[in-house]
């Protein structure tokens, strides 16, 4: 069977220039919506978008993690601890945070992820209540209780610190679209279709030539890498951080992001944040009644969404880059009729 033709050409800009609608109207959102409660509410957005694209690629592999705030947690006090004690520049203490959640990430992996389906999803929510734990104890690195304040907000080389919501937000849209990138370069890789190997069966991908330990290890590592990512984003915008920022449902949060999103799509982790995010605060009202609420939009999605809101966009987007597609002229089409005028 012959294989289908890619994209190219004429043709090549369609996805690109898709992207670059959705990515220069998030660039204008704080010109729209300039209040102090809009910007803080698109910067702590862009901060779990971040964050739930790390779970979505440990979803990928079959795998639901409960401890990702733990990994979220050590990100953040890494990257504070950095700074406010050793006088860190943001960049390198920002990178290292994520570095330092990536490698125990590595670390506990190889031992963890042994365990499947609900064995391991337990075994990570006990790994989550540890590293809480640890957090409010182990008072010369994090602090306890008393968590660690005075964090100053990033500050980059050329541009300064990022003292307002408005600069802030281009910086954390920046990391989310440069994390997104990432997210789908690695499934379009062989790496993600290793994952989807795994994912399917273990057996099968071992068969085919796949390590599903290695590759589940790996995806690990990465989604905890963004986790950690997200944690420095986090305490750099609070400027303070303490262990019931880290909570288990903080974890169970990020899992309801994919879930309501969308868990088989990457861009599903981002609206499902859209989404997810603000309902604590659009509810504050119904304090009583939003885990409720909660449930109830969880069990409607999976009654009559499985797929979550992302495959709602799936279709029709599909159907308008196919238009666009066959409306764009081929490459060689283009190079004839100059060749034909010239002539």
């Amino acid at each position: 069977m012959p294989k289908p033709e890619r994209a190219s050409g004429g043709r090549g800009w369609v996805t690109p220039a898709a992207w670059a609608v959705v990515i220069g109207a998030a660039f204008a959102l704080p010109s729209l919506f300039a209040s102090a409660f809009w910007l803080y509410l698109f910067d702590v957005i862009l901060i779990n978008g971040v964050m739930a694209l790390g779970l979505n690629i440990i979803l990928k592999t079959g795998q639901v993690s409960m401890a990702h705030a733990g990994f979220m947690a050590i990100g953040a006090y890494t990257c504070a601890q950095l700074i406010v004690k050793l006088g860190v520049p943001f960049l390198a203490a920002f990178a290292l945070g994520g570095a330092a959640a990536a490698l125990s990430a590595l670390v506990l992996g190889r031992i963890i992820l042994r365990l499947r389906g609900v064995y391991f999803l337990l075994f990570t929510f006990s790994l989550n209540e540890f590293l809480f734990l640890l957090s409010k104890n182990v008072t010369v690195l994090t602090g306890g209780n008393t968590g660690v304040m005075g964090i100053p907000p990033p500050s980059l080389p050329l541009v300064g610190a990022l003292r307002s919501k408005a600069a802030f937000y281009y910086f954390a849209l920046t990391v989310l679209v440069l994390a997104s990138g990432l997210v789908a370069a690695l499934y379009r890789s062989p790496f993600g279709r290793a994952m989807d190997a795994v994912r399917e069966s273990e057996l099968l991908a071992t068969a085919v030539g796949y390590n599903p330990m290695r590759v589940k290890v790996v995806a690990f590592g990465v989604g905890c890498g963004l986790a950690g990512l997200g944690g420095g984003l986090f305490a750099s915008f609070l400027g303070y951080i303490a262990p019931f920022n880290f909570t288990f449902w903080e974890s169970v949060n990020f899992l309801l992001m994919n879930i309501v999103g969308g868990a088989s799509f990457p861009a599903g982790a981002v609206i499902g944040a859209v989404i997810i995010t603000p309902l604590p605060e659009l509810l504050r009202a119904y304090v009583v009644w939003q885990q409720v609420l909660y449930g109830f939009l969880l069990m409607l999605l999976m009654r009559f969404l499985p797929d979550g809101l992302a495959s709602l966009l799936a279709a029709p987007a599909r159907a308008l880059l196919a238009r666009l597609r066959a409306a764009a002229p081929a490459p060689g089409v283009d190079s004839g009729r100059r060749a034909g005028e010239k002539a």
